[in-house]
């Protein structure tokens, strides 16, 4: 069973419109890396500088992740990926 990672809307562009993309399981960076393989491009979208981007939450399941690129993503987790939500 493979990970499903959650795309928000404003990164489906890359997604080819997908909402979901199943990839397999691993470390965070491996997910991410099978996520880059699947949607070129991706990738600067989520992490700037070898980091998440600070403008992003990344949520495995429930759990908010504290940018540790090598918390484990067993298979059939879901990986959340969480725009900020600017205000004024």
């Amino acid at each position: 069973m493979p990970v499903v990672v959650h795309i928000p809307s404003h990164m489906r562009d890359m997604s080819g419109g997908r909402a979901r993309v199943e990839v397999p399981a691993g470390t965070l960076r491996s997910v991410f890396d099978a996520l880059e393989e699947r949607c070129p491009g991706i990738r600067e979208l989520i992490l700037d500088d070898g980091r998440i981007r600070g403008d992003l939450a990344v949520a495995i399941n429930t759990t908010v992740t504290e940018n540790n690129l090598l918390e484990r993503v067993e298979e059939g987790d879901e990986v959340h990926l969480v725009p900020a939500i600017a205000g004024g």
